[in-house]
């Protein structure tokens, strides 16, 4: 078994992985549908919507794997396909010498054939893989390869607007916190001194005794 590599922007990756706020959440449906169309279309009893972290990769979707959460990132497939600008595929693994001897081959869930597509965020950090795996060995034709390429860049955008979606609950969340709290009016303006926003703010009364 040979270890993947660490990618050259590690550390930013990282950072962009967790900036997601995506790690160890409950399952979504829409990611969930990710997966599942990667399986029905690949005809593959396993796929996944893996995420790379520092030490694991974490399964924010999957199928197949009902009991099973994440793996070490020592032993993932997905580590060595974060590794490439499109699909990464292995028609056997047991004829691979990166994968010779890795415990996901040699016992459970004893896999064969994998493909994975790299998932990269708008800001151009791969983050994860959507990936599909076998129990025997196999490849997929040209068609499969497209559609899981897609997939990939769709999971991509689920995760980009997620977090973009939550940066933007946070900052009204800030600018309500400012409004219940301040006297006045609040005025945002940009380096050229242009409003940015701007709103007339109330202060509630104080209960009486």
């Amino acid at each position: 078994m040979i270890l993947a590599a660490l990618p050259p922007d590690e550390a930013n990756r990282l950072k962009a992985l967790r900036e997601l706020g995506v790690l160890d959440t409950p399952a979504e449906a829409a990611f969930d549908a990710l997966a599942q169309a990667a399986a029905a279309v690949c005809g593959a009893p396993i796929a996944l919507l893996s995420l790379v972290d520092d030490q694991r990769q974490w399964f924010k979707a999957r199928v197949g794997l009902s009991d099973t959460t994440e793996t070490p990132r020592d032993v993932a497939f997905c580590a060595h396909a974060i590794l490439h600008n499109d699909l990464f595929e292995v028609g056997d693994a047991t004829t691979d010498p990166r994968f010779i001897g890795n415990p996901l081959v040699t016992g459970e869930p004893r896999i064969r054939f994998y493909a994975g597509v790299p998932v990269r965020l708008s800001g151009g950090a791969v983050v994860g893989t959507v990936c599909v795996l076998d129990r025997a060995p196999r490849r997929l034709d040209d068609g499969q390869r497209e559609v899981l390429m897609q997939l990939g860049r769709a999971a991509a955008a689920l995760l980009d607007a997620r977090r973009d979606a939550q940066l933007l609950a946070r900052s009204e969340a800030r600018y309500r916190a400012l409004a219940e709290l301040s006297p006045a009016g609040l005025f945002v303006g940009d380096a050229e001194g242009q409003c940015t926003y701007t709103c007339l703010l109330y202060t509630s009364p104080s209960p009486r005794d």
